[in-house]
């Protein structure tokens, strides 16, 4: 009967009978497993964690029990109570591939033996796939698991996998290289030239802008070795500006070229024909015994000007070509350095010229000990802020939860620059409780918000639509009943982000009640397929890769708990779509916001807690997991690969379950090109083809 009940998933009936099984047979290992996974099915996960750890002690070889006790605990999020769980049951039977997997994806590779991950781990699965790969695709699925190197792995990552050549091409342009070397030691620009000198494609000339110190030093003697190099004074950019290459590549003394990096650049050149080429670096200390030590990859993503105007990491090397030359011109008057090339790399961007990147690791910046050592966080981008009489409204759905509500009204209010230019509508959904009638009722008469009742099923996409409908104001805020409002004069960072005309949405940070991030935009295609949020459960100091998480910078989607939204563009895009009633009507509305042509912003300056529970999803009925991959199912059917392209990541990285940011993998030479070839389109991040 117990079997019966679980097969048709009525737990209760399940672990009813089975108890009664036990009373009869209270050694029989097989009905106590039995109890407590339905004691874990049924959310009761205290009494399934009693009933496996009686288990394990009656079978304590059996490695599978440890498993089963690591998923409840994990469920419980106790991390540490889980991990030594696994690890108990790796150490029975180390071939447990669950086991394993399940510390990769809680980001606990770092208790793993070396051979469980990356190149041991890589030739072992490939020796069993080339046996099993015909009626074994399993294995190729755990050949791609061990194959990601974890974050912390970055070294090995990048010695594992030097940058491969080129695909072969006409040399057709010249190409001079000009090295930033004012007030630097010479032994930085010596690492330059030497890296230069060592290219595969030799066909290039060079110029240094060296101070006059550097020009009497025994560096300059490269001068008199090699006739494509030649020095000028730091005062002198005409003798540059008036280089007559094809292609220019700016980058700065201390910057060590992989000797790819001009053949690549020169053919993604020749590919796209593009104004300006970027690529990816990293930084690496020295050792002349045990040589460099690679760290910080600066792995960007496609084209963005928001992301580029506050990256804490310009690019090293930029490509500039003929057309672009002004654009040189008009940085160097004012700045040096990365400076200039972040500037001629803005001015591209902000001036339709055509802006490509190369997802190639073509560059090293060598750093001292104590810089790669040091794991400060890097401060938040500060938002801008726009005073204006833009009037805004601010929509919230509400159904009882009166303390939630009353949270979220105070502390909006509380935060106002401009209290006379926002409106609040608060969206009465059968609301039945009297402190929220009372509540209701209160602030309405005081004139802090207007009441739409709206007495029909739940649907969040026209609940909105409806409050939007004929109202006068500039700017919508969509916000949840259980946000809580933190930034000061948040309404003037809602205008100044959203003051761009290319800007149609922006989305705010959000934090757990603990201070751990919720939301630091949405990025597609990682969990499965699904979009996620990047950065939950990670403590809001950290500011994840290159400090995106502290950073404005575009992105695929935002959550629709805390967004604001043009009303010319909201309604341009025909707002949300109803028939999308429960979930993804957010992202929805911002790959049409994005097919329109304009972008959507996470904006860290906009901070607010959202109430949500970390653990909400682990007790899901059927039927509403069933309606979740129905409406995710008519967003694929909607807008096909928009759902899986996620522009604002990095190829190099490696998503695992809902972490973004996983660890880094190699990419094949059709990705390299693939990603290329769509960075160089006009608008990477517009959506340009539906399903």
């Amino acid at each position: 009967m117990g079997d019966a009940a679980r097969d048709r998933q009525d737990w209760q009936g399940a672990i009813t009978n089975y108890g009664l099984a036990l009373v009869l047979a209270p050694e029989n290992l097989p009905i106590r497993i039995q109890l407590g996974h339905a004691l874990k099915e049924a959310g009761r996960w205290s009494e399934a964690e009693t009933t496996y750890r009686l288990a394990c002690a009656a079978d304590p070889a059996n490695s599978e029990l440890r498993l089963h006790l690591g998923h409840v605990l994990k469920i419980q999020e106790r991390r540490a109570e889980a991990i030594e769980a696994y690890l108990d049951a790796l150490d029975i039977d180390p071939g447990l591939t669950l086991a394993r997997n399940e510390l990769i994806s809680m980001g606990a590779r770092d208790f793993l033996p070396s051979e469980q991950y990356g190149q041991p781990a890589m030739s072992a699965s490939l020796a069993r796939i080339s046996s099993l790969l015909d009626q074994n695709l399993e294995a190729i699925r755990e050949w791609i698991t061990v194959s990601t190197y974890p974050a912390e792995a970055y070294h090995n990552f990048r010695s594992t996998f030097p940058v491969q050549p080129p695909p072969p091409a006409a040399v057709g342009s010249s190409l001079a290289v000009v090295i930033d070397a004012v007030d630097v030691d010479p032994d930085l620009l010596r690492l330059s030239l030497n890296s230069l000198l060592d290219q595969r494609d030799g066909n290039w000339t060079a110029v240094v802008r060296a101070s006059a110190s550097l020009h009497e030093h025994a560096v300059a003697s490269y001068v008199y070795q090699d006739r494509r190099i030649s020095f000028v004074s730091d005062g002198a950019d005409a003798p540059w500006l008036a280089l007559d290459s094809d292609l220019v590549l700016l980058t700065e003394a201390g910057c060590r070229l992989d000797r790819e990096a001009v053949g690549w650049l020169r053919y993604a050149s020749e590919r796209t024909r593009a104004d300006v080429i970027y690529a990816d670096h990293d930084h690496h200390t020295y050792d002349w015994r045990r040589g460099a030590t690679y760290s910080r990859p600066a792995l960007h993503a496609m084209p963005d000007i928001h992301d580029q105007a506050n990256t804490p990491d310009p690019p090293l090397c930029l490509l500039v070509r003929a057309g672009a030359r002004p654009l040189i011109a008009a940085a160097s008057i004012e700045t040096a350095g990365k400076e200039r090339r972040q500037s001629i790399l803005l001015a591209a961007l902000s001036t339709g010229l055509t802006v490509a990147h190369l997802p190639r690791i073509l560059s090293s910046k060598r750093i001292s000990d104590a810089a790669m050592s040091n794991n400060e966080p890097l401060p938040r981008s500060e938002a801008r802020r726009v005073e204006g009489e833009e009037r805004l409204l601010v929509i919230i759905p509400t159904r009882d939860q009166p303390d939630l509500l009353r949270s979220c009204l105070d502390s909006l209010k509380e935060k106002l620059s401009n209290p006379h230019s926002v409106d609040v509508m608060v969206i009465d959904h059968r609301s039945t409780q009297a402190n929220t009638l009372n509540l209701l009722s209160e602030r309405a008469l005081s004139g802090d918000i207007e009441i739409m009742q709206v007495d029909e099923p739940f649907n969040w996409g026209r609940f909105n639509n409806l409050a939007a409908t004929g109202q006068g104001h500039d700017i919508l805020v969509f916000a949840n009943n259980d946000v809580e409002f933190l930034t000061d004069g948040w309404d003037d960072v809602v205008r100044g982000s959203l003051a761009g005309e290319a800007v149609g949405v922006i989305g705010a940070r959000l934090l757990y009640p603990d201070r751990t991030i919720q939301h630091a935009g949405i990025a597609m295609g990682v969990n499965h397929g699904r979009p996620v949020h990047e950065g939950v459960g990670a403590d809001m100091a950290s500011g994840g890769p290159m400090n995106r998480w502290h950073r404005s910078r575009q992105t695929s989607a935002v959550t629709g708990a805390l967004m604001a939204v043009k009303r010319r563009v909201f309604e341009a895009v025909g707002g949300f779509d109803e028939r999308l009633a429960i979930a993804y009507n957010d992202i929805d509305l911002c790959l049409r916001v994005r097919e329109a042509g304009f972008r959507v912003l996470y904006e860290p300056g906009l901070e607010a807690i959202h109430h949500e529970s970390k653990t909400r999803g682990h007790n899901v009925d059927a039927a509403r997991v069933a309606w979740d991959d129905a409406e995710l199912a008519d967003m694929y059917d909607k807008w096909g690969q928009a759902m899986l392209q996620e522009p604002g990541n990095n190829p190099h990285w490696v998503a695992a379950e809902s972490r973004t940011h996983d660890g880094y993998r190699d990419l094949s030479m059709s990705e390299v090109l693939q990603h290329l070839d769509r960075s160089a389109l006009i608008n990477p991040w517009a959506i340009h083809q539906r399903k």
